[in-house]
């Protein structure tokens, strides 16, 4: 969290993108409008800080604003890894999406 302060000073949340092949493979609370879900993201997921990096790993983009205490790794913590994809890794739980196709 100190690395995460420290990157991040002033802010509370970051936007990013995860590619999926399926919105209905998730667990879907609701849905209050046509591209906006509220979903439940199980255990750690990947994410990428862009979008078209994103789009590589399926047709449909969740863009997501995570809360930085659920940031569980960030690209540049560790020197070696994850270092070519700016993977973040992020802690589930149930979150708002916006879903749009490629």
């Amino acid at each position: 969290q100190y690395e995460v302060t420290r990157q991040y000073p002033s802010e509370h949340h970051v936007t990013l993108y995860r590619g999926i092949n399926r919105i209905d493979e998730h667990e879907i609370l609701h849905q209050p409008a046509k591209d906006v879900y509220i979903l439940t993201l199980n255990n750690i997921n990947s994410f990428s800080s862009n979008r078209e990096r994103a789009d590589e790993f399926g047709d449909y983009i969740l863009e997501v604003k995570v809360p930085l205490t659920k940031l569980l790794y960030l690209p540049r913590l560790l020197p070696t890894a994850l270092k070519g994809e700016e993977e973040y890794l992020v802690i589930g739980g149930v979150y708002e999406v916006k879903v749009s196709l490629l």
